[in-house]
């Protein structure tokens, strides 16, 4: 089931529920949500929401994030939140997991499966699926221009490159890396010979 326009126009309020690196990326979406649809955001811990007695009704949007899409402590704020007939939309980046078919709606991330344990694909996928979420209240709720959105669409398109050109450039920060943590070497005398750009007094 997916939530209609007139369900989005109706929420006057939206709790992001995450854990980890997920909750980490519902802080960054916090700003952009309000800004573009003027509607409060909070973001909670999701190990924490169910036990402070949150208010939430039919008119409460509850946005759980997680990579897995099996996170326990998200999928009971998930549940809690649906005894409490809020509508909830699911982000994940695994296809028929517990916490997209426990929700409303759902928006996958697509990001493919984790190789680091810094999660910095699932965090930037989150971050972007959470800027469209907005970006699509804004248009329903008419907060937000159509040339307005589509100028912040274009701006997202052009992340993967980006990222791409960091990636090139790359290589002067781990040599900086490998100086710095060679054995009997001052930090400052290391950044120093690293970086030959910097001027030096005389």
């Amino acid at each position: 089931m997916r939530l209609s326009d007139d369900e989005l126009r109706a929420v006057d309020k939206i709790i992001i529920v995450a854990c980890g690196t997920a909750f980490h990326a519902g802080l960054v979406a916090k700003y952009a949500i309000e800004h573009w649809t003027r509607i409060p955001c909070e973001v909670e811990l999701a190990s924490e929401f169910r036990y402070r007695d949150p208010i939430v009704d039919r008119d409460t949007m509850v946005i759980a994030i997680s990579q897995s899409g099996e996170t326990m402590d998200t999928l009971m704020a998930l549940r809690h939140a649906r005894e409490q007939r809020a509508k909830v939309l699911a982000i994940s980046n695994t296809n028929g997991s517990t916490i997209p078919r426990e929700s409303d709606a759902v928006l996958y991330t697509h990001a493919g499966p984790e190789v680091a344990v810094a999660s910095t694909k699932a965090f930037l996928t989150q971050i972007v699926a959470c800027h469209l979420i907005a970006l699509y209240l804004a248009q329903v709720r008419g907060t937000k221009y159509g040339d307005e959105i589509g100028q912040v669409v274009r701006e997202l398109e052009q992340v993967p490159g980006a990222i791409q050109e960091v990636l090139e450039t790359v290589e002067p920060v781990r040599q900086l890396a490998r100086i710095s943590a060679a054995p009997r070497r001052c930090c400052s005398s290391a950044v120093i010979s690293a970086t030959p750009w910097r001027s030096r007094a005389p």
